[in-house]
């Protein structure tokens, strides 16, 4: 049985190499890292698109509030000065001089928001021109990590059909213990017994636990319960 189940999990080994290769490929890290980019990209365009719109709803209201700012200038420089005194004349002064400095600050404000409008959009150009760059070559990168993942498809395929022929001749109480750990990334499973201890693990098996490893050729490690066997 031992021997079965060493034989069936270095075909195993086969697939678990497989499998490291794709998760670590790079093509995948490179699909990976694209999404990343194309998810800033569509997270920055939301942010830039919505300070925009606040930025022209204030340009909006200043431009509003200017043009009634320039009809109280007018207006009150078209009032008839005739009949008035002294004291009114230098309050209506004061009023106008108000008014046109009010008019000269709002036209700076609208100004000023003009420019930072005009940076958003070109902001807001540049961001969307890189994330069609970016969806365009994470489409490249998907393309080259599909071929690379069929091509191993075909040895997983292999390599499954050879598994399944080994696991009619062992116990499937091995079989299920062994398929359990491998779901629950453990590997390997069946590890040789070093200097009376696991070898993984490396906690120390009692002498009575040796005594039936000897006798049965395998026991479970009481640490990460991993087949410890004796290696010939």
């Amino acid at each position: 049985m031992l021997n079965k189940l060493l034989e069936y999990q270095k075909v195993d080994s086969k697939l678990v190499k497989i499998e490291k290769d794709l998760e670590n490929s790079d093509c995948k890290g490179t699909v990976n890292g694209m999404v990343r980019l194309v998810r800033e990209a569509q997270n920055h365009l939301i942010h830039i698109e919505k300070t925009a719109g606040d930025l022209i709803a204030e340009y909006k209201r200043l431009v509003e509030v200017y043009e009634k700012e320039k009809k109280c200038v007018a207006e009150l420089k078209d009032k008839e000065i005739k009949e008035m005194n002294a004291f009114e004349l230098r309050e209506e002064n004061n009023s106008v001089a108000k008014q046109i400095s009010d008019v000269i600050g709002l036209k700076k404000s609208i100004t000023a928001l003009s420019k930072k409008i005009i940076q958003k959009l070109n902001e807001f150009e540049k961001t969307r021109a890189q994330g069609v760059e970016s969806k365009k070559k994470y489409d490249d990168s998907i393309a080259k990590y599909n071929e690379f993942a069929s091509k191993q498809n075909d040895n997983i395929r292999k390599v499954k059909q050879e598994l399944f022929e080994l696991e009619k001749g062992i116990d499937p109480v091995y079989i299920d213990k062994y398929k359990k750990m491998r779901d629950e990334h453990k590997y390997p499973i069946l590890v040789p017994l070093i200097n009376n201890s696991c070898g993984i693990c490396a906690v120390q098996v009692p002498n009575a636990r040796l005594d039936i490893l000897k006798k049965n050729h395998m026991i479970e490690c009481e640490n990460c319960h991993r087949i410890i066997y004796l290696p010939e």
